[in-house]
């Protein structure tokens, strides 16, 4: 639990140095500023008593070497004067435990039943209750304004009738009912009927006391229907001549619900697979960052025992595999405060490493700084592994996919030449012609494969190389005299294999065609390509300055083959002449089309 920041100074009366160690303890765990002045005899009690020491509190032991019993409890009240008395003792006696408690004494303490929430709770209220009871006794004057005036809903009822006497105006805004409305009220008209009896049963049993504070919280109901918890600090006091009963209603509703949550999330942290680091936000004159809390996962990954690894740096699991890029980069984040994830080599108790996955989170605090680092990880030794395995088979397939497009490639230079020799021995001057237009477009298929077999995307080619090659294999095949310019005028684009075989054919069959055709009469001429990108397309233009595109009834072969392929690609084209030349246009959406090529969309 957060330890209370409120200054004391208690007065410890005890004898046993074992019981006296322990309340220390209790102390020092529940509070921040705690001072501790001792005492094993009366006389040393009285004697510090006596001087101008200031308590906030005395925890009074029921024996001691020169007194005990009611005796001891009367004279440290008559020296404590306003100071809370809290009784510790090993002896349970209810007769004996009233009769203190009526006497003045604050709370009455079984040592077998103590625990830091208890005392500090004891400690607390009787400071709480002290501070109030001693303004009451002040001036009865003042008691209206400080009633009025607590924060916490305070009420006045009858011991007998419940009947509400007088309540303050943080009851009011905290019931809604008007204070008209509740002094015609009982206190077990705010109470949920299932516990109207055991609050009058509790109520019963303790109206002889003078100071009573309950160890549950109790339901009480709102003017609105809403159910609240609240922890009832009640005293019993005299008003317009008779004992009645006032009643401090904490409302502790969002407590507890912060409390359950803090349990839930403290189950959560410790129970959870992934190792969890609290370190501090700052380092300490130049050391590093102290780990402040590991949950049972870290032990369990790392071998270390909490002991062994609190108060030291994160760092001290690095080792000679440790890539210290990560940990540069982890020390820069931490520096700026930013989120980080990261993955490397960290070592392990016995030395063995282990790769982890580390996300680094800074806390924020209330005036907006940091005040702790979270650090979440996991092993990750079975992911690296199956990745690495991955990665061998990849670059395996890879292997086989570059060595089938050089295959490919072979295979097809080799039908290329089969059908060049049979073009060259062919005495139909039209087949040899229809042969060699084959082997163009056979070459540009290969061409593709060549291109990605020296690349290193099997899927991806670098279409501007690509055409700037079948241009170069289109003029040495033509084999022409005249003086044919090709102005070739590209963008670096990149294209899917399954665009770029369709497009590299239909620019093949409208280069050739010009070859053969345009400039039938003419001993030089120029035929420009122009390819380009914009806004995702692809655009294509070749353009000659011949004759002009023969018109005829009958589509060719290469007509039919540019149909079909601008099918395929989805696009749009045009291939038209006149007395300045032929222009064909293709333009097509670039993308990712997957499966394998089908040059013919078939």
């Amino acid at each position: 639990m957060k330890r209370d920041d409120l200054p004391i100074h208690l007065l410890l009366i005890e004898d046993n140095p074992g019981d006296a160690l322990l309340v220390e303890e209790y102390v020092s765990e529940v509070f921040e500023k705690a001072e501790i002045t001792a005492a094993e005899t009366f006389k040393e009690a009285k004697t510090l008593l006596e001087s101008d020491s200031e308590y906030t509190t005395i925890l009074l032991d029921l024996s001691l070497p020169d007194a005990e019993g009611m005796n001891l409890v009367d004279e440290v009240l008559k020296l404590s004067v306003s100071v809370p008395v809290i009784i510790l003792t090993g002896y349970s006696n209810l007769e004996f435990s009233m009769k203190s408690l009526s006497k003045g004494i604050s709370d009455y303490l079984l040592k077998d039943e103590l625990s830091p929430t208890l005392l500090h709770k004891s400690i607390i209220y009787s400071i709480e209750r002290n501070v109030f009871s001693s303004r009451l006794k002040e001036s009865e004057k003042n008691y209206k304004e400080l009633f009025e005036l607590s924060p916490q809903p305070l009420m006045l009822f009858e011991l007998d009738t419940f009947r509400f006497l007088e309540v303050n105006k943080a009851a009011v805004a905290k019931y809604g009912y008007s204070k008209e409305e509740f002094l015609k009220m009982t206190l077990m008209d705010i109470k949920p009927e299932q516990e109207v009896e055991e609050s009058k049963k509790a109520i019963s049993n303790t109206k002889d006391q003078i100071h009573v504070t309950f160890d549950k919280d109790y339901r009480h109901i709102t003017k609105s229907g809403k159910e609240i918890l609240v922890e009832i600090h009640a005293s019993t006091v005299d008003y317009e001549g008779k004992k009645v009963r006032m009643a401090l209603a904490h409302d502790v509703t969002q407590k507890r619900k912060e409390e359950e949550r803090l349990k839930l999330l403290e189950s959560v942290v410790t129970h959870a697979k992934e190792f969890m680091v609290i370190l501090e936000a700052e380092p300490f004159k130049g050391q590093e960052r102290k780990i402040l809390f590991v949950n049972k996962a870290f032990t369990e990954i790392t071998g270390y025992t909490e002991d062994e690894v609190l108060g030291e740096s994160l760092y001290f699991l690095n080792g000679e595999k440790t890539d210290m890029k990560e940990i540069e980069k982890l020390n820069k984040a931490m520096k700026n405060w930013e989120i980080s994830s990261l993955e490397y080599i960290n070592y392990k108790k016995d030395g063995t490493p282990f790769w982890v996955n580390t996300s680094i989170v800074p806390v924020g605090d209330k005036e907006g700084g940091f005040s702790h680092w979270v650090v979440i990880g996991r092993e990750i030794n079975e992911r690296k592994r199956y990745e690495k395995e991955l990665q061998e088979s990849l670059k395996e397939k890879d292997i086989l996919l570059n060595e089938i497009h050089h295959r490919v490639k072979n295979n097809l230079a080799i039908v290329s030449g089969l059908m060049q020799l049979q073009a060259y021995d062919e005495d139909n001057k039209e087949v040899e012609i229809k042969l060699m237009d084959s082997v163009l477009r056979i070459r540009t298929m290969a061409s593709i494969h060549e291109l990605l077999y020296e690349s290193e995307s099997f899927s991806q080619v670098n279409f501007s190389n690509m055409i700037q090659k079948l241009v170069e294999e289109t003029t040495s095949a033509m084999e022409s005299d005249k003086k044919i310019k090709i102005d070739l005028n590209q963008e670096d684009i990149e294209l899917n294999i399954n665009q770029a075989i369709p497009c590299a054919l239909m620019i093949n069959e409208v280069l050739t065609n010009a070859y053969k055709h345009a400039f039938k009469e003419r001993e030089e001429g120029v035929i420009g390509i122009q390819i380009g990108k914009s806004k995702g397309k692809v655009d294509v233009m070749v353009k000659d300055d011949g004759v002009g595109l023969e018109k005829s009834d009958k589509k060719t072969l290469g007509l039919q083959l540019i149909e079909i392929l601008t099918r395929q690609l989805e696009g749009e084209y045009s291939y038209a002449g006149n007395s300045n030349g032929t222009l064909f246009t293709l333009n097509f959406n670039k993308k990712e089309v997957k499966g394998s090529a089908n040059t013919l969309g078939m």
